[in-house]
């Protein structure tokens, strides 16, 4: 089983870029996300997964078209038979199999203009009504207003007189109705198939379309992550520096007492800060260096505001708290704001449903008073 996953994997691997993500575009935005290049196999896994969409909607495609043809050739039998004179008949069914319908087209030229009409035909078994055909209930107009209605109500006539009849082993399609030149009886056939091939390339190019779209819910998270994260930790940072720790220590405890290690599940943010914090521990480098290339990966507006105000006053102690303080204070205030505005728009989606539910209302209280009157 494992060699056939493997191989299953080698083939959707081989489905063009251009289909499934280009490789270089992976690894760029990816590259922004998290600030190292991904192994081969994250990237992999994403046009995997875009493969094998395209892979179900193709299987998909190919068992309702082999179901189609399948059901095609199972009621490939004509509704009729052809007599040795090429007249078209249809055998009645036993009085065991009962009414039998069928449904053909009728194909004629009425005044030079050709006319088709589906019709649909009730086969009764011999005997079954002695009732005598009342063919000219059904003629129609007696004065048509063009040649086109009178040769349809001799058609319908004619339908009418084979539906109600039932004497005779066969029933013989008319060859000649007045006023339709060139008759021909044929079977109607359904036509899914075409809808069935729309409805798929639409699928497949909806796919094409979306290719993507897992790289930008990824950095659609990060960014919200970033957004939530960012006022509480910067409340930290303060508090921590207030009771007297510098700002590297002051970092260090943050991302300490959140614990995201290997196998724990963490934030987007705090588990960036704490990448950053084993860098620095591990090469010495620079933590507001590193937050800084955080930050621009990040785009992050606030966040790249927040990083700059620390390179500029990291050495200047109690100013630089309140100037972190300051910028706390309006990252709070725009983190209330994105709160009412998300709270709207909640409320403008709510506005259909309970339109909805109003109306409803309003049936279900008129309804009695309307049926009595």
């Amino acid at each position: 089983m494992k060699g056939e996953g493997k191989a299953l994997n080698r083939l959707w691997t081989r489905v063009p870029e251009q289909l499934t993500g280009r490789t270089k575009k992976y690894e760029k935005e990816l590259y922004q996300v998290y600030g190292q290049l991904p192994g081969r196999e994250v990237v992999q896994a994403m046009r995997l997964r875009n493969a094998r969409r395209y892979g179900y909607i193709l299987l998909g495609l190919a068992v309702i078209t082999f179901l189609l043809l399948l059901q095609a050739v199972a009621g490939q039998q004509n509704n009729f038979s052809v007599d040795e004179t090429g007249r078209k008949y249809i055998e009645r069914p036993t009085y065991d199999q009962g009414s039998r319908q069928a449904s053909l087209v009728v194909t004629g030229k009425v005044a030079g203009e050709t006319v088709q009409k589906t019709v649909l035909l009730t086969i009764k078994p011999e005997g079954t009504d002695r009732v005598q055909e009342e063919v000219d209930e059904q003629k129609g107009a007696t004065n048509p207003e063009s040649l086109q209605t009178a040769a349809l109500s001799k058609l319908n006539a004619a339908i009418y007189g084979i539906n109600k009849g039932d004497s005779g082993k066969v029933v013989y399609l008319p060859e000649h109705i007045e006023g339709m030149k060139g008759i021909a009886w044929s079977q109607e056939q359904d036509r899914p198939l075409p809808m069935v091939v729309l409805t798929g390339g639409f699928l497949l190019l909806c796919t094409y379309w979306k290719r993507y779209d897992e790289l930008k819910q990824l950095k659609k998270t990060c960014q919200e992550s970033i957004e939530r994260e960012l006022p509480d930790f910067l409340s930290k940072l303060i508090l921590l520096m207030n009771a007297g720790l510098v700002l590297t220590a002051a970092f260090r405890k943050i991302v300490e007492d959140h614990n995201c290690r290997e196998g724990r599940k963490c934030s987007y943010f705090y588990s960036q800060l704490t990448e950053i914090n084993l860098q620095v521990d591990q090469t010495n480098a620079s933590m507001v260096g590193e937050l800084k290339s955080f930050a621009e990966r990040s785009r992050n507006r606030e966040f790249m505001r927040i990083v700059n105000v620390l390179a500029e006053n990291i050495h200047k102690g109690t100013e630089l708290v309140k100037i972190l303080q300051d910028e706390n204070n309006f990252l709070w205030f725009q983190r209330k704001k994105s709160a009412e505005e998300k709270g709207r728009i909640a409320e403008t989606k709510l506005t259909l449903p309970l339109a909805l539910q109003l109306v409803v209302l309003i049936v279900i209280t008129l309804a009695p008073a309307m049926l009595d009157m």
